[in-house]
């Protein structure tokens, strides 16, 4: 997994459908040594904002990253990178 980690390389998942006290966000950074994440609302190089299934969808490669019911800003060629090389499952 060393070929996802690089400089400016971060992707902020936003739930847009929950509770504020929830803090429904996180980061991926892939900018170290390792893959870390955070529950943060910060800056990234993607932002992937839609309701919370659909984020967890995303990630399961259940739903399209494109054309679906989330947003993406940013470099959508990063998310793209960071999905086809990453599994949960």
């Amino acid at each position: 997994m060393r070929e996802l980690l690089g400089p400016g390389r971060t992707l902020h998942f936003h739930a847009t459908d929950t509770a504020p006290e929830a803090h429904a966000e996180w980061v991926v950074d892939l900018t170290g040594e390792v893959i870390a994440w955070r529950r943060a609302h910060e800056k990234a190089a993607v932002a992937v904002r839609g309701p919370l299934t659909e984020l967890l969808l995303l990630v399961y490669k259940r739903r399209p990253a494109h054309g679906g019911t989330v947003e993406v800003l940013g470099d959508a060629k990063l998310l793209d990178f960071w999905l086809e090389r990453v599994s949960f499952g």
